[in-house]
């Protein structure tokens, strides 16, 4: 009983989950299995569920009978259309085609017409196409006949008919008949030319081997044929041109390329003109160039009288364009005169050739305007002449070397004043410290300040008559800087070598490089005690000299501008109407300018192949432009005593040649500074200059730089001025000394065999001051028996590096002692001896106390005082004196004596009675210079930035 509900139950569910997709619900059903007893119970639902679904299905067919035969009905109807639009189709595809079966045999009928029409064209063509070949056969045979009696004109004039028919047969270009008629008729055309060329050759015999050209009116052999008709003949073929091509080549090399050339015994060859024969008899003693144009006369005629004047007119077209070019680039160009002396014979070749243009004109002929237009241009043609033969001399010049070199002396007086700087100091000068860059200004500064305290120390000065310590300093140039010369052009250290270089050439003005002490300081006026006061300062005249070296092309060079300038002078001075050349005399006077910059352009390839090139074109380039502005000057004196002296402007030349040779100089410097730099980075900064390898790279790198500076030394001595050449050695020198000192201030760490190690390299350096002895023993020098070197006056740092060398072989006392007794504060930095210090000594209480003190001296150095009396009225505080001289007075009863050449920071006085007067001051801050006085009776202190002095 259980049994067989279970089995309905499951039944039930499973067909429920059939049929509507419902999942049991009991969990009995779902856990329980399917036995096969209930399939049958499974089998009777299915049957069930399936009559249930027919009987639905019956009963909706018979709900929708009557709307399925409506379609049915529809369908049929449809079925009926469709069978008749197929019929009618059909009906229409078979009318088209009976239509394309018309249109074929209309067209076949149309085809056939036109190939009826096209068989009647052709015929008729056909047949007037023979006709036409048939009466140019006719033609072409009459022609012939012609050509064989020699009838040209006939024959001629039937080939011309021929052409013509033959370029009338249409439409058989390309076929074999037109091919025959054309080969027979450039037969006959070629038959014709053959005759009428061997006709032209007898009438026109050109014989290379006797250089003659004959021209016959007829032929000897047959007077009926002239030289007329062949004319005619080839000029109706079209071959006139062509042959009067070949007459003027051959005519041209027969007859005028021998007249024309100059043989190389100078002589011209000759011709001869013989009834109808024209040639070249041999070489002529007159070479003139009037004689040429004679016989160009002389050609002109013939050829007007034996050729006819259709032919001579365009014989001469082709002939005379390149004759008369001819002439005016070689025979007539060379014909012009160098100089002044052959203006006759130019005037006559002028009047010649005025006559050859006309007689062109006469006979209607061409070239006559070239010829007039080289006679209008006579002045300009003389002037380009001139100035081809003077730049030609100057590149001849140059090629032939610089020719022996030969010194030359400098000597310029000038007025000083016994106050002048020239007495006190040579380095106390305002504009020179002025005009030293920024990079190199507190170098400088240095410098000038270590020369001072040598001057006082050492007791050394200029005594008046010491001609040769003056013009050591340059002090020959004017204070207007117009007279430039070697001395006072001289190369000064960076300044000038900058200037050299071409720095600023971009600006309108030039401005001109300053040596030293180039103009006199100006006194001011003084005040004493309070009362203005001007003093007279006494003057005198000191001469200088100096000798350099210059090559052999400048005195050439200046020869030739000075010709040129007389030449140009002498222009001026004739009547134009009796000298053609006369208007180019203000065109001369530009020559000199245009010499020079040829010079300029060119001397620096040919100056290269002597090792002291560059310093000869400095000397050369200085030396030219000095002796013109003497020769300028010298020739506004004479101007004034003459009506007109012509424009000669010299000035831009004159500077532009100072600079081209200023540059020279500079980059001669800037090379060998390079070179001295490269030879200086071997040493690697004196690092380990105690260990091998090292120690051998440094020493070669000083053995090397001491070498090259003494080899420059040797190869510029026999060149340049001794000053120039101090002051050249001077400055690389100081290039040197300045990488010597930064590479050493660079080391962090000095040990004492490092020290003695640098030391013995420094001493190597300074020994270079052998260098820098004068020409000739002062008084000083006497005293001190033995020459003074001039170093520390052209050596930037000099003392510097002197000192330096004194710190590496110092202990920490006398370093000390140096920086606050001595005058090592002057040359270095608080800082710069504290690395040092620091480099070269261990850490310990005396160096720590060594490094205190020196800061504090420092300090108090810098903030000393703040005010100052000034003239009895102050204090004025420190901004008020900045940038002002100072001049003590003492006790207002000496003359006031400069003090100090800087701008001083802050400065004081003591006691109360300082008397000093405020001048306006130019020079570059924190320098120092001038003789340092001391007088009894008050102190001075004076600050200027790192520095104090007392007295």
């Amino acid at each position: 009983m259980t049994s067989k509900v279970l089995d309905g139950q499951l039944s039930d569910a499973v067909f429920r989950a059939v049929q509507d997709g419902l999942y049991p619900e009991g969990e009995t059903i779902v856990s329980a299995e399917l036995p096969s007893s209930a399939f049958d119970s499974l089998l009777e639902l299915l049957e069930k569920a399936r009559a249930e679904v027919k009987t639905s299905i019956r009963e909706l067919s018979r709900l929708s009978a009557p709307d399925i035969d409506g379609w049915v009905s529809q369908a049929r109807q449809l079925r009926t259309d469709i069978d008749a639009s197929q019929y009618l189709a059909q009906e229409v595809v078979s009318l088209a085609n009976k239509g394309h079966e018309l249109q074929s045999q209309a067209e076949d009928a149309y085809g056939k017409v036109d190939l009826l029409k096209g068989e009647v064209i052709f015929n008729k063509t056909l047949s007037s196409t023979l006709q036409q070949v048939h009466d140019l056969r006719h033609t072409l045979d009459t022609a012939q006949n012609a050509a064989i009696q020699d009838n040209l004109p006939d024959a001629i004039a039937l080939l011309k008919k021929a052409d013509r028919e033959l370029s009338e047969l249409h439409g058989c270009e390309n076929t074999r008949l037109a091919g025959l008629v054309r080969g027979k008729v450039a037969g006959l055309h070629k038959l014709v030319a053959e005759t009428l060329t061997k006709q032209w050759n007898t009438l026109i015999h050109i014989d290379t081997n006797t250089s003659t050209i004959s021209f016959h009116r007829k032929i000897n052999d047959d007077p009926s044929i002239d030289i007329d008709t062949v004319v005619a003949a080839l000029s109706a073929l079209g071959l006139l041109r062509g042959k009067i091509m070949i007459l003027r080549k051959a005519f041209d090399n027969v007859i005028l390329t021998p007249r024309l050339q100059v043989q190389p015994d100078g002589t011209r060859s000759s011709w001869t003109i013989h009834e109808d024969d024209i040639g070249i008899s041999g070489t002529s003693l007159d070479s003139t160039t009037n004689t040429l144009i004679s016989d160009m006369n002389i050609m002109i005629d013939y050829i007007s009288t034996k050729l006819p004047p259709s032919l001579a007119v365009l014989f001469c077209e082709v002939l005379l364009p390149g004759l008369t070019a001819r002439l005016v680039a070689g025979p007539l160009s060379s014909s012009v005169p160098a100089d002044l002396d052959g203006i006759s014979a130019f005037k006559e070749t002028l009047s010649r050739v005025s006559g050859f243009a006309e007689t062109l004109q006469a006979h209607g002929l061409q070239g006559r305007n070239t010829l007039v237009k080289w006679t209008n241009e006579a002045p300009q043609v003389w002037l380009k002449r001139r100035s081809e033969l003077s730049l030609h001399s100057i590149r001849q010049l140059l090629v032939r070397g610089l020719g022996d070199p030969r010194t030359v002396e400098r000597i310029e007086t000038q007025v000083v004043t016994r106050d002048d700087n020239l007495f006190v100091d040579p380095t106390n000068n305002e504009d020179w410290n002025a005009g030293w860059s920024d990079e190199d200004g507190e170098a400088k500064r240095q410098k000038t300040a270590s020369t001072a305290r040598k001057t006082v120390n050492g007791h050394e000065g200029v005594d008046e008559e010491d001609e040769e310590g003056v013009s050591a300093w340059g002090l020959d140039e004017d204070e207007d800087h117009n007279t430039t010369g070697h001395l006072s052009e001289g190369p000064v250290a960076e300044e000038d070598e900058g200037e050299a270089w071409g720095w600023g050439d971009d600006n309108e003005e030039e401005k001109a490089p300053r040596s030293p002490n180039t103009q006199s300081p100006k006194r001011s006026r003084q005040r004493i005690n309070g009362t203005n006061t001007t003093e007279a300062p006494a003057k005198r005249q000191v001469t200088l000299k100096e000798n350099y070296t210059i090559t052999a092309l400048p005195e050439q060079i200046l020869e030739i501008i000075i010709q040129a300038v007389s030449d140009a002078e002498a222009l001026l001075r004739t009547d134009p109407t009796n000298n053609p050349v006369a208007p180019a005399a203000e065109g001369l006077f530009a020559l000199p300018g245009l010499l020079l910059s040829m010079y300029r352009a060119s001397a620096p390839s040919f100056y290269a192949h002597n090792m002291s090139g560059s310093m000869y074109l400095y000397n050369d380039s200085l030396y030219m432009a000095e002796q013109l502005r003497l020769f300028v000057a010298h020739r506004a004196e004479r101007s004034s005593n003459a009506d007109h002296n012509g424009s000669l402007i010299l000035e831009p030349d004159m500077s532009a040649l100072e600079l081209f040779g200023k540059r020279s100089y500079g980059k001669e410097m800037e090379s060998q500074r390079t070179i001295l730099g490269d030879l200086l980075d071997g040493a690697q900064g004196f690092t380990n200059c105690t260990e091998h390898p090292f120690a051998q790279e440094c020493d070669l790198a000083i053995s090397s730089t001491v070498d090259r500076l003494r080899e420059v030394y040797k190869r510029w001595k026999p060149v340049l001025s001794h000053s120039a050449l101090l002051q050249s050695i001077g400055s690389l020198l100081s290039t040197v000394i300045k990488k010597i000192i930064v590479d050493i201030e660079d080391m962090s760490d000095i040990s004492e065999p490092e020290s003695q190690q640098l030391t013995s390299f420094c001493n190597r350096i300074v020994a270079l001051e052998d260098l820098f002895l004068p020409e000739q023993a002062t008084e000083l020098d006497e005293q001190a028996e033995q020459p003074i070197p001039r170093t520390a006056v052209y050596t930037p740092q000099w003392l510097k590096f002197q000192y330096l060398t004194n710190i590496l072989e110092s202990s920490l006392v006398d370093i000390k002692y140096l920086w606050t007794e001595g005058e090592l504060s002057l040359e270095f930095k608080a800082e710069e001896v504290i690395d040092l210090i620091e480099a070269l000594f261990a850490d310990s209480e005396h160096r720590r106390r060594a490094i205190s003190e020196i800061r504090r001296s420092a300090f108090t150095t810098h903030s000393y005082a703040t005010c100052a009396t000034v003239g009895g009225v102050g204090p004025y505080n420190v901004s008020q004196i900045q940038g002002y001289l100072l001049y003590t007075v003492p006790n207002g009863t000496a003359p006031a004596v400069p003090l100090l050449n800087a701008t001083a920071s802050s400065a004081t006085a003591g006691p109360s009675a300082l008397s000093a007067t405020i001048a306006p001051f130019t020079g570059a801050a924190g320098g120092m210079a001038g003789t340092l006085w001391e007088w009894p009776g008050f102190v001075t202190v004076v600050a200027t930035i790192g520095l104090v002095l007392s007295w």
